[in-house]
Order: C-alpha cells, then sequence, then structure tokens
C-alpha cells in the first residue's frame, strides 16, 4: 500500500494565446498559400527517388536561381540596348539563351541536375569578365564582374566543394587575364546615359553581394540544422551531460557512483506468445508500451539505459546524483504498472511485466566507436537484475537495501529467502500496491 513518495508530479502548465499576435489578412494568407503551394509542386516534380530533404532544397534553390538569372539578363540586356551599347545588350542575350536552356532542362529532366547546375555556374563565373573586357574593364565603373562571385558560390550551394574551388580557380584565372588587358579595353567603354550608368552599377554591386549572402545564409542554415539533428539524435542514446563531454572531443568517460537505484522491467512470456505473432504487431505493442515507459521515466527524471528485447532498464540517482532516488524509481515502478494496463497484446490478452529493484553502487561510462552506449556495471546492476527475473508477473520486487532506504514510506510483503543464482539465499520484499 502506497503512503506517500516525496516524488512530485508533473505540472501541468496552461498555455494562453497572446493577445498581441496579429492574424494576417485574408489576401496575404491566400499569397503565402500560393506561393507555398507553388514551391511544393516544383520539390515534387524535381525530386528524385532516393533525394533527401537537402537535395530536394536545392534542387527548388537551383529552379528560382535559374528564373531569377534568366530575368536579371534579360533587365541588363534591355538597359544596355536602351543605352545604345547593343554589344553588351547581345552578350546579356546570349545568358538569356543559356540560362533559358539549362533551366528548361533541368524541368524537363530532373536527372540533369548535376549537368544543368555545373554548366550555368562555369557560364556565371565566365560571362562577367567578358562582359568586363567588352564594358571597358574595371575603368568603366560598371562593375559587371561582381557578378562572376555568384558562380563559385552557387556552385558550392547547390553541387558541392569541388566544382566550386574549379570555379574559384577560374574566378581567379580570369580576374588576373581581366587586370591584365584592362589598358588595352579601357577604349570599349560605351558611352551610356547617367542613369543606365547609375542604374547597371548599382545592380552589379547589389545583387551579386545579396545572392552571395544568402547563399551564405543557407549553407548556414543546413549547417546549424545539420548540428541540431546530431544534437537530438545523440540526446536520444546518451544523457545531455555526458553528451556534453563527448562533443568536448575523444575523451573516456567512465564515472563512478556511491549509490544509485536501478530497475529491471520485463515482459512475462513475451518471446513464447510473439514466436508465432505477426512482426508488425509485436514491434508495435513494444513501442507503444515502451514508449508510455519513456514518457514515466521522463516524468520522474529518471535515465534509461537501454532495452533489451522485450526489457527494460532505468535508472535514478546518475548522471547527475539526487538524493531521492530510489524514492523516484519505485514512484516510477507503481506508474508503469498502472500505464501497462492500459495495453493489450495482439491477441486481445492482457500483457504483465516483471519489476525488478535494487540500489548500491556502480560504474558508468560510454563504451563502443560506433553506435557506442553508455551503460553501467557492478553487482547492482546485476542484482536488480536478478530481482527482475526471480520476481512475480505484476508486482515490484525489492532487495532489502531498497527497502531499508526508503525508511517506511512504503508497504512490503517479506518473501523468501530466495536462492538467487550467483547471489546465493536473499531476503527480497513485494511492494504492496
Amino acid at each position: 500500500m502506497l503512503k506517500e513518495t516525496d516524488v512530485a508530479s508533473p505540472v501541468e502548465i496552461n498555455s494562453t494565446e497572446d493577445p498581441t499576435a496579429e492574424t494576417a489578412s485574408p489576401s496575404r494568407g491566400r499569397l503565402h498559400t500560393v506561393l507555398l503551394s507553388a514551391i511544393t509542386r516544383i520539390e515534387r516534380h524535381l525530386a528524385l527517388p532516393g533525394d533527401d530533404e537537402t537535395v530536394r532544397r536545392r534542387k527548388v534553390v537551383a529552379f528560382f536561381a535559374g528564373l531569377a538569372g534568366v530575368n536579371t539578363a534579360l533587365l541588363f540586356a534591355v538597359l544596355y540596348f536602351a543605352g545604345g551599347a547593343p554589344l553588351l545588350g547581345w552578350l546579356y542575350v546570349m545568358t538569356v539563351v543559356v540560362s533559358g536552356l539549362t533551366l528548361s532542362t533541368l524541368v524537363l529532366r530532373p536527372r540533369a541536375y548535376y549537368a544543368c547546375v555545373l554548366i550555368t555556374a562555369t557560364y556565371v563565373t565566365i560571362h562577367p569578365w567578358a562582359v568586363g573586357l567588352a564594358s571597358g574593364g574595371f575603368r568603366s565603373g560598371l562593375l559587371p564582374m561582381l557578378w562572376a562571385l555568384v558562380g563559385p558560390a552557387g556552385a558550392l550551394l547547390l553541387i558541392g566543394v569541388r566544382p566550386a574551388l574549379v570555379n574559384a580557380a577560374l574566378y581567379v584565372v580570369l580576374a588576373v587575364v581581366s587586370v591584365a588587358l584592362d589598358p588595352l579595353v579601357a577604349a570599349n567603354a560605351p558611352d551610356l546615359p547617367p542613369s543606365i550608368h547609375l542604374t547597371a552599377s548599382l545592380l552589379s554591386a547589389l545583387v551579386p553581394g545579396m545572392m552571395v549572402l544568402f547563399i551564405a545564409l543557407f549553407l548556414f542554415r543546413q549547417v546549424e540544422r545539420a548540428r541540431l539533428q546530431a544534437d537530438a539524435l545523440l540526446l536520444n542514446v546518451l544523457p545531455g551531460p555526458v553528451a556534453d563531454r563527448l562533443r568536448g572531443g575523444p575523451v573516456t568517460i567512465a564515472d563512478s557512483y556511491a549509490e544509485v537505484t536501478v530497475l529491471f522491467a520485463d515482459i512475462v512470456d513475451f518471446t513464447r506468445r510473439s514466436a508465432a505473432a505477426d512482426a508488425r504487431d509485436v514491434v508495435n505493442l513494444l513501442n507503444a508500451i515502451f514508449s508510455d515507459f519513456d514518457e514515466l521515466a521522463d516524468r520522474y527524471g529518471l535515465e534509461k539505459i537501454k532495452t533489451i528485447g522485450d526489457a527494460y532498464m532505468v535508472v535514478g540517482g546518475l548522471p547527475q546524483p539526487r538524493p531521492d532516488h530510489t524514492e523516484a524509481v519505485v514512484a516510477f515502478a507503481v506508474a508503469l504498472l498502472a500505464a501497462l494496463k492500459r495495453h493489450r497484446a495482439w491477441d486481445g490478452m492482457a500483457v504483465g511485466v516483471r519489476i525488478g529493484i535494487h540500489t548500491g553502487p556502480t560504474v558508468a561510462g560510454v563504451i563502443g566507436r560506433r553506435k557506442f552506449i553508455y551503460d553501467l556495471w557492478g553487482d547492482t546492476v546485476n542484482t536488480a537484475s536478478r530481482m527482475e527475473s526471480y520476481g512475480l508477473e505484476n508486482a515490484i520486487q525489492v532487495t532489502a537495501a531498497v527497502r531499508d532506504k526508503l525508511d517506511g514510506q512504503y508497504d512490503f510483503v517479506p518473501r523468501g529467502p530466495i536462492d538467487v543464482k550467483g547471489k546465493g539465499p536473499m531476503m527480497t520484499y513485494i511492494l504492496k500496491l
């Protein structure tokens, strides 16, 4: 019979809506919906089987970058034809054609993604230097060569480091050649109206830099997303403080604890019953049960160590020591039995569990270089496991150390002594529920 417990129940937090939050106007909401729908359709069209989320995003970026390239080149062509510089206008018409062809190829043949991006990035790296030479070089002030930065940056974002390095090397070579030829091409500077000259210069000064900035931000977000995913995965395997130490660099993680409380829970007769069952039914049941156990472990501040088949192992008092670890583990065990009543096996039968608990010293650490695991060792672990294996169905069996540690907070029924493998005769106790 449960008398009292020092373990606090979880606090419910009532969330309320922010009264200052503004709702978007219907027209703005419709525009947002239309844009998202268009992006989703493009992503689905360009995606191939096996593409991960990053590749799918890159393809969408490549599509819109190509579309922006066509429109920007068309704008420059109009500016230069209107300003009386037909050579520069035709150079940008050529860009419209090349970008339009690669974009069309990407849409019609998504498998050609790498080739389309490589051709476009290389073209974007070369073309601005050609425009620069045709417009009088650096002295013209039109700054078309700044567009060449988009080539290596776009290659880095969309297809990887190697093509980006090739384009960066090409950028350097063309810059050196342009500097060498600059005195010879100064006479090519077109006599543009001031308004067109300023407009072209402004576009070249602002747009490439902003594009490179957005590319850098996209890469940063991808790296940050990958880091957060890696951190989340690490925290699913290791306790938070242990994961923090492991992230600091290669180190042997091994700690001794003077006292912890270990619990093993094992589903009764599960192996025999699951032998003839459908695999999905077996996995779905275990997943549902152990997910409830995980939630309870979080609620009571315990550390799940591992599952072994149909057995579940949890510990209180590490990696951060706490004085009430035994109370927390026993409260978890009581809640575990209550949660288990909500589950039925695939054949409609009730699910039973044996629970064993022991408290004492242990050693904990991380082992392995691949698929590493945080585990416990020592007599405390072995004894807790024996309490489970020699236990009774839907009962919580504990050692004298656990009973004494609880100091009258629970009532126990003596059981034993029982002959425990590796331990000999032991006096054990069953918690009265």
